[in-house]
């Protein structure tokens, strides 16, 4: 608990609560989940939500934006998300900064799939260095974890040496305290229900996509401290200390004049454990099979009896059709595309003389892709009446 850091933090904790004047003007990505609402201020801080959950996974439980964010020491100063507006905070031992300058943020746009994730593109200012930063957080519907990707700009007129950092303060749900866990990737590190994800349990997590990053895992109030001394994290996690506790990462950067660098991470939030990175594209499902996209077509195991059947091009997460051909015997049949984008397919063997006869179905995706397969069926021969005595 926050108390039991001391009467002295209490007071600062009030102190900060009491001076804030209004939070700042944030933008949510808010989906059917799991992660309900991504909120990202204006300067940078965050918050999530996670569906089912009864407070937010960050601290303040209760609040958007919360004490998470990005931070950028350059030239002798901290540059962080205005926490002292924030309902409420716990950042006293960061120290010393200067809020980023907000630029200009949009609104939310893509449609949640992963060619189209969510998105919401955010510019703010580091005060008068000349460094800008551009920030893109990014959700696809249906994961436990939603990308940022931070751009640093120099528009300055000389090189610039910088530490980037990424860093929240946890808050598992019911309880502020945890343990801590590193990976699966090299300079992953996060909080967790039970010491190094052992047996895996509610998790929240900072994977690194671009590498050459530090991290820590301690109490949350020596995350902001680390973070207030402008160096690189210790690499150090405090995997097996039950604690009030805090994560992030850490990049050091030098940029020359006019230059600018990328760095991305996904921030995960899972009940389960789930620390794996998310997927970066779409699966491309099989054609048959239980879980495969042609559905209504009979075996083949046997010679076919029942000559006429419908074939169906069923949904698929993340994946929508541009069109289906199908042929039968080499010869194209008609499909039908109802509202809701499916195809299907009248395959009739009626009227066809006993032998054999390929069905080829074709489908393509809105990403290009191609799902193809064909089918052989034997069409059953008349059985033959008899009419002798039988045998002799």
């Amino acid at each position: 608990m926050r108390i039991g850091n001391g009467a002295l933090a209490l007071l600062l904790l009030l102190a900060l609560a009491s001076s804030a004047s209004a939070q700042p003007p944030t933008t949510a990505i808010s989906s059917n989940g799991p992660l309900t609402n991504v909120w990202i201020g204006n300067e940078l801080s965050c918050q999530i939500s996670y569906a089912g959950d009864t407070a937010y996974e960050l601290f303040p439980s209760n609040a958007a934006p919360g004490d998470c964010g990005t931070f950028l020491a350059a030239g002798g100063a901290l540059f962080a998300p205005n926490f002292a507006t924030h309902t409420s905070t716990a950042t006293s031992s960061i120290g010393a900064y200067t809020p980023f300058t907000p630029v200009s943020q949009t609104g939310v746009t893509g449609s949640g799939s992963i060619s189209s994730p969510y998105t919401v593109r955010t510019v703010a200012d580091a005060g008068t260095t000349g460094l800008q930063i551009s920030q893109t957080d990014s959700y696809v519907v249906g994961q436990e974890s939603y990308r940022t990707d931070v751009t640093v700009v120099n528009k300055g007129g000389g090189s610039q040496s910088m530490t980037l950092y990424r860093a929240g303060d946890c808050f598992l749900q019911g309880t502020d305290i945890g343990d801590g866990f590193l990976g699966p990737a090299p300079g992953a590190v996060g909080c967790s229900a039970n010491p190094n994800n052992t047996p895996p349990g509610r998790i929240e997590q900072w994977l690194p996509i671009t590498g050459g990053n530090s991290w820590l895992e301690s109490s949350f109030s020596s995350v902001w401290g680390a973070i207030g001394t402008h160096t690189p994290f210790a690499n150090m996690c405090a995997c097996t200390t039950t604690l009030d506790n805090g994560a992030g990462l850490a990049w050091p950067l030098t940029i020359p004049a006019g230059g600018k660098v990328t760095v991305s991470h996904y921030t995960t939030f899972s009940p389960l454990g789930n620390s794996a990175p998310p997927p970066t594209a779409p699966a491309t499902p099989t054609a048959f099979g239980p879980n495969g996209i042609i559905q209504g077509l009979p075996s083949n195991r046997r010679c076919l009896s029942k000559r006429h059947f419908t074939i169906h091009i069923r949904r698929y997460p993340g994946i929508s059709y541009v069109e289906a051909i199908v042929f039968l015997n080499r010869h194209q049949v008609s499909t039908v595309k109802s509202r809701g984008g499916r195809f299907s397919a009248a395959i009739n063997l009626r009227g066809l003389p006993a032998g054999t006869f390929p069905v080829k179905i074709t489908v393509i995706t809105t990403s290009g892709s191609i799902i193809s397969g064909t089918r052989t069926y034997h069409t059953c021969r008349k059985r033959l009446s008899f009419h002798g005595n039988g045998r002799l």
